[in-house]
């Protein structure tokens, strides 16, 4: 039998081991990572009620809030006033100290509780980024930025209306507006926003109707039937 040379065997088997670990560490570019944040106890509320209206995962909810929270000027200057280093965000450096407060004690009052998330590898990656930033766990600057989002009014109204214009069929979409428009201007002293004036369609079908409804197809349908174009 051949002997092979010991350089060689130790080569070959670095060559072995080296693929191997490339294999192994080969991800998905689909694949999405697990966040479970801690957050006040009203900001999941709203989540939740926001999930039940648009009949979509808690997951996707906190997935879309964190996406926008990122891209949010206000919310990131909010969270730059917590930074122990600089980081990049958008082209923008925001200078770090690390005198600067921190942001794993809360200042808000509030029972909280868990929820998940799941989000982009590269979404993951700015996030890991951002709490090494802060100094904090990824976990905390994903709360953070999903309590910052769900209450901000445009973030939270531009996912509704996005969520119908995709979801429903132009003719709806058409008559929702149509809806839209004609409440609020003949509502005095209220003005309804999108996700408030879905809240309120749900409420109303599943109140009248003995079969739970959850496509939001089925409860618009139903409401303009029942509620407006008779009118």
């Amino acid at each position: 039998m051949e002997k092979i040379p010991l350089a060689h065997w130790v080569e070959t088997r670095k060559w072995v081991i080296n693929m191997l670990v490339t294999k192994k560490r080969k991800v998905r570019s689909d694949k999405k990572v697990n966040i479970k944040p801690t957050i006040l106890l009203d900001a999941r509320t709203a989540i939740y009620r926001l999930s039940d209206i648009t009949d979509t995962p808690v997951k996707d909810i906190g997935e879309y809030l964190c996406k926008e929270a990122l891209t949010n000027k206000d919310i990131i200057d909010e969270l730059a006033k917590h930074l122990k280093r600089d980081v990049a965000i958008d082209n923008t450096l925001y200078r770090g100290n690390p005198k600067n407060p921190s942001i794993i004690r809360r200042t808000e009052s509030g029972d909280c509780e868990r929820i998940t998330i799941r989000v982009t590898v590269d979404m993951n990656n700015i996030l890991e980024n951002l709490a090494y930033c802060l100094g904090c766990a990824k976990a905390r600057v994903t709360a953070a930025l999903i309590e910052y989002a769900i209450t901000d009014f445009s973030i939270v109204d531009d996912y509704v209306k996005g969520f119908l214009e995709e979801g429903i069929d132009k003719h709806k979409m058409k008559e929702l507006k149509k809806l839209f428009n004609y409440v609020n201007d003949n509502e005095s002293g209220n003005e309804y926003s999108w996700a408030s004036m879905l809240s309120v369609i749900v409420d109303e079908v599943r109140s009248n109707t003995a079969t739970l409804l959850n496509d939001p197809n089925e409860i618009i349908e139903e409401y303009l039937i029942n509620n407006w174009r008779d009118n």
